[in-house]
């Protein structure tokens, strides 16, 4: 049997900076992403037509077992393929496989801890379900109806195996195998161009700018990186220019679109012209381009003002929002609480550079 582990290149020194595959959270990652198609845009091209071929039914359902089983779903550790792990989670006890789900929840949450629930007695009926994961996460990020709906297989937990097993089984027989095989190539060059890269001399923040193409975006990201002594970073071309994170005991992971690093000593044309696909995918619209505009010529705005000036609704704003600040074209910032956003003048000259590169070299 394949070990369970994502053996395929990890830098020889065993330094704090890895580059690797990571097959069980990439698949899960773009399965994950098949749902957020309506609030993200630039994603790649596969989740975007992949999406539109799901009936709404199987949309629905697919969004409820990939979000409500989200931590269930979601591996400890790096695993060496996908079927791996499937056939892994096939063989876990369906009370583990649960309690690995609730444990997360009193590990990972926006709020401090309520001594009042435990794993068990969340767990005696629906409503200290529902109850313990608003006050753990806040009402707005808790959709109600999808958890009533979790709350019956959480207490049936062969069920809820069998539920997960059977729908991830069947969108890696049905569209997922065929496209990682087929990025599999792909991917491994970029693994293999980033192995060659000496990140002694860089500190986490330039590590990741340098491997992900862009400057991290949450302020606390420098902190959070110190409780972990890997780092790892997987590339995918279903990400667009988003980038993904896992977690292992002792790992921070993230998923980021695949590309080169500067200077890479051999030459992946698929990969450079991804790069440049994804930073001009994010200016190919009148509305993003309009925003880029106001800002230039306004200086820094709030997300309010912005609103008002592109005479879209909220959620509409906040998407292209979204896609340039990934793309790294505007930056953001709280000030009073309110989200402020400024070019990012840099990204942009460096887009112009990129495309030189890739059309002039």
């Amino acid at each position: 049997m394949v070990p369970p582990i994502d053996n395929f290149i990890e830098n020889p020194t065993r330094t704090r900076i890895r580059v690797g595959l990571a097959p069980a959270q990439n698949a899960i990652y773009s399965l994950v992403l098949l749902t957020r198609t309506k609030e993200l845009s630039g994603l790649g091209d596969w989740v975007v037509n992949t999406a539109h071929q799901l009936s709404p039914e199987d949309r629905e359902q697919h969004y409820k077992v990939m979000i409500a089983f989200y931590h269930a779903i979601i591996p400890e550790r790096r695993w060496s393929s996908f079927p791996i792990y499937l056939e892994h989670l096939r063989g876990m006890d369906a009370e583990a496989l649960r309690d690995k789900m609730i444990q997360s929840y009193f590990t990972i949450s926006l709020n401090d801890a309520d001594e009042k629930f435990t794993p068990k007695n969340i767990l005696e009926n629906e409503e200290n379900y529902i109850t313990f994961l608003k006050e753990r996460f806040g009402e707005e990020y808790v959709d109600e109806e999808l958890e009533r709906w979790a709350y019956s297989y959480v207490t049936n937990p062969p069920a809820m195996q069998a539920l997960i097993t059977s729908h991830l089984q069947q969108y890696w027989d049905d569209y997922l195998a065929e496209e990682w095989a087929r990025n599999l190539p792909t991917l491994k060059k970029a693994v293999q161009a980033f192995q060659q890269v000496d990140f002694s001399k860089m500190d986490d923040f330039q590590a990741s700018e340098y491997i992900t193409g862009q400057p991290p975006k949450e302020k606390c990201w420098e902190n959070k990186c110190k409780d972990f002594e890997i780092l790892y970073f997987a590339p995918s071309l279903h990400v667009g220019p988003y980038t993904g994170k896992f977690h292992e005991e002792k790992l921070l992971g993230f998923i980021f679109g695949a590309r080169l690093p500067d200077n890479a000593s051999f030459h992946a044309p698929e990969l450079s012209q991804l790069e440049v696909y994804i930073r001009l995918n994010a200016l190919a619209d009148e509305t993003r381009l309009e925003i880029l505009q106001y800002i230039k010529e306004n200086g820094e705005k709030c997300s309010t003002e912005i609103i008002e000036k592109i005479g879209l609704s909220q959620s509409a704003t906040s998407r292209h929002l979204t896609q340039l600040t990934a793309a790294g074209y505007i930056s953001t910032r709280r000030v009073n609480g309110a989200k402020c956003y400024h070019l990012n003048e840099e990204r942009i000259k460096n887009t112009l550079d990129t495309i030189k590169s890739f059309l002039l070299s």
